[in-house]
């Protein structure tokens, strides 16, 4: 059987350029030059006797061995890092990166206190938090790029597994000084002549939301869309008008702005973790994962 003798450092290079789409971001990310980085790459490229990248001077893309390279590679730097923190962690060194695909609202409300904690106990492992939309978080866990997501299901995700935590309602976001935020509960019937806004139909948000309400029974037409909650909850803080947020999204204590809940319209998405089908997280992914786990439990106790 014929060896290829290729290093660490080639297979760290061309993951790295990989995740970042990119030479110039990933050698900053790895510290090192493009050209040292590209020099790698090359040569794990000579040593495989393919090209893995279809490099322009506007972008940089895998080819399709690249694509089923990348997999591959992934699989092998997990192994070896999962080898290593084993012995790390009879010496009660740990070591290693942890990266989370997380909903924004997320990564605002719950990540902070779970990585205060986790750094606690692993101060020597490296966390990354790819904060995005449920879009973009499923499609990194299914990448691989990241080791696990914090997020809702609105549409089926192949080859993704979702651990159900609890049901995050949907509410009215609108200003402390409207009218109507004197009340604890509004109906639809209520916000007729307001003007409305709404999340864009690429949202997975706004497809809970289209999937819940039917034609005789839905908010009024939106002037106004946007695509992510942030940005709807910006221009209902201007007065530019009200709309549905996931309760997660809006903090209680805000300045500016309050969740009103209507009354005979009750959305809610499933928040949940997911991570690949059929896959086993690294030691130390796994470690985050069950303890950001035990932290929301222990918060939905103490409700």
């Amino acid at each position: 059987m014929q060896r290829i003798n290729f290093d660490l450092q080639q297979l760290q290079a061309f993951v790295a350029v990989a995740d970042r789409q990119g030479f110039r971001a990933a050698a900053e990310d790895i510290h090192l030059s493009p050209a040292a980085l590209s020099r790698r790459v090359e040569r794990l490229e000579q040593l495989l006797g393919a090209r893995l990248f279809q490099r322009t001077t506007r972008e940089v893309r895998l080819t399709r061995v690249g694509e089923a390279f990348l997999s591959r590679a992934r699989a092998a730097l997990d192994d070896l890092e999962a080898a290593v923190l084993g012995i790390n962690e009879m010496s009660a060194r740990h070591a290693g990166r942890v990266t989370v695909a997380c909903l924004p609202s997320g990564a605002n409300t719950l990540m902070p206190a779970a990585i205060a904690s986790f750094a606690r106990q692993m101060p020597h492992v490296r966390i990354r938090v790819m904060d995005e939309g449920m879009n973009d978080v499923a499609a990194s866990v299914q990448s691989g790029e990241a080791d696990f997501g914090l997020g809702f299901r609105a549409a089926p995700d192949g080859g993704l597994t979702f651990e159900a935590l609890w049901d995050d309602p949907y509410v009215l976001a609108l200003r402390r000084d409207h009218p109507l935020a004197r009340r604890r509960r509004v109906s639809l019937a209520d916000l007729a002549d307001e003007r409305w806004l709404s999340l864009a139909r690429t949202s997975r948000n706004r497809q809970v939301l289209d999937e819940y309400f039917d034609e005789e029974r839905r908010p009024p037409q939106p002037w106004l869309e946007v695509s992510h909650v942030a940005t709807l909850l910006a221009m209902v803080e201007a007065g530019l008008g009200i709309g549905m947020v996931p309760s997660m999204a809006l903090e209680r204590s805000h300045a500016v702005l309050k969740g009103v809940v209507i009354a005979d319209a009750s959305p809610t998405r499933r928040i949940g973790l997911l991570s690949l089908e059929g896959g086993r997280l690294k030691p130390v992914a796994q470690r985050f994962y069950d303890q950001l786990k035990a932290m929301i439990g222990t918060r939905l106790a103490h409700r």
